[in-house]
């Protein structure tokens, strides 16, 4: 059974060299999926991904053309750039090994100055905060900067810790900076 195909985009020429059309190979469908897991350029997403705003919709390759995997979604295109399906050049197998390096580092919990934690998956808010805290600290840079960061996280908890639970009259005992 043919499924419908995204009317707004029409399946390019298929005696253009710079495309290819399903069905496609073992090999290729392989290395399309890598293209769209790579994150070096945007994936090819569903055109119909208004309707399941739930799922992004980045499309899934198959022998015989892209699937939206979002339920009962039914969308399907039956083209891709010719690079797409070809192994990936040296360059490109960099990039997505740094990317892929970049994506595990920001999955490791760091300290977090903004929330006196130590979390992973570092958001917008936590990096202004870290860069603010550089910023008032130059020429402080590199390991030095980042010890010395970790250094006053790792305070902060231990001073929420000590108002936590230490007794109100052995606080300052603890740590005379304590004022709470």
């Amino acid at each position: 059974m043919a499924l419908p195909l995204n009317p707004t985009i029409p399946a390019p020429d298929h005696t253009d060299p710079t495309f290819v059309a399903a069905p496609w190979t073992d090999d290729q469908v392989a290395n399309l999926n890598r293209y769209q897991r790579a994150g070096v350029f945007h994936p090819f997403t569903c055109g119909r991904r208004d309707e399941h705003r739930s799922d992004p919709g980045v499309l899934v390759a198959e022998r015989d053309g892209w699937r939206c995997p979002a339920a009962d979604c039914g969308y399907r295109q039956t083209w891709a750039h010719l690079f797409m399906a070809t192994p990936p050049t040296p360059a490109m197998a960099e990039r997505e090994r740094q990317l892929a390096e970049l994506r595990a580092a920001a999955a490791r919990p760091r300290p977090c100055l903004l929330h006196e934690d130590i979390h992973p998956d570092h958001g917008l808010d936590c990096m202004r905060a870290y860069a603010r805290w550089l910023a008032d600290r130059r020429p402080l840079t590199g390991r030095p900067a980042r010890e010395a960061y970790a250094l006053q996280v790792e305070q902060r908890i231990l001073d929420q810790l000590v108002r936590e639970h230490a007794p109100a009259h052995t606080r300052r005992r603890i740590n005379p900076a304590l004022s709470k």
